[in-house]
């Protein structure tokens, strides 16, 4: 059973494509978190795909890979793919932490990096060039992965600071400064695609109604309209998503 949290598709993709070659399936987090649909201790091999925040571990991932039922449910073969757009710091630690055991094989996997909140994209060449070569990395992660190989391998590092850039996550996730702007269409896929269901739907336009969300930027990314805001600074901001940089749209 492959695990995977995304929000703007680059680790969604990593993991249906390990599944696809393994004869696996990927599930969403959020949604088997809502259904409650876990594994099984019978299944050949565990997996989890995630992106790296703030040089460690986003909190949903945290939080599912502590439940009892995952726990409980993990194969013999238990791997980690973190997404990310430099390194991973000590996310693969956190994991291991909150599984109570050591992972088999972890991968590092380079993407886009999509933080829009304190950075611009980069352009959409770079990002399929950054795709092309991804997709032959995830080739030899499914060749690792189906001879249940050993290891950790890929863009890992920045361990020595992760341990105090991580600690800043859980405060910075604050949702204060978002807004949608004039451009909003009232379409309602921000509210359908936060993970925290921290988005309402209120006179036509979304209201962030809990203190804190992932910040996965799934709103901000995927907007159709580019109407989502994090403060002024996001205005001027490029735009990621795994799905237009794909299609070239």
């Amino acid at each position: 059973m492959i695990y995977y949290f995304s929000g703007t598709g680059n680790s969604r993709h990593a993991a249906q494509l390990i599944a696809e070659k393994l004869n696996d399936t990927a599930f969403d987090i959020v949604e088997v978190i809502k259904n409650g649909s876990f594994g099984s201790e019978n299944d050949e091999v565990t997996g989890f795909v995630f992106p790296v925040y703030f040089w460690g571990l986003p909190e949903i991932v945290k939080r599912f890979a502590s439940l009892p039922q995952v726990k409980n449910s993990l194969a013999k073969y238990v791997f980690a793919v973190i997404t990310c757009g430099a390194n991973t710091g000590t996310a693969d630690k956190m994991l291991e932490k909150a599984l109570g055991r050591k992972l088999d094989y972890v991968f590092s996997l380079k993407m886009p990096d999509n933080y829009v909140v304190m950075y611009d994209p980069c352009t959409k060449e770079k990002a399929q060039k950054y795709l092309r070569h991804a997709d032959r990395e995830l080739e030899a992660i499914c060749t690792d992965t189906g001879a249940r190989k050993r290891g950790t391998y890929g863009a890992s590092g920045g361990k020595l600071n992760s341990a105090f850039v991580s600690l800043l996550y859980n405060p910075f996730r604050n949702t204060k400064k978002f807004y949608a702007d004039e451009k909003c269409i009232s379409c309602g896929l921000c509210e359908k695609l936060c993970p925290e269901n921290a988005i309402k739907i209120t006179d036509g336009k979304p209201v962030w109604t809990k203190k804190k969300c992932q910040h996965c930027t799934a709103c901000i990314n995927r907007c159709p309209a580019k109407a989502i805001q994090y403060g002024k600074a996001t205005e001027t901001r490029g735009r990621y998503n795994y799905y237009t940089a794909v299609d070239g749209e």
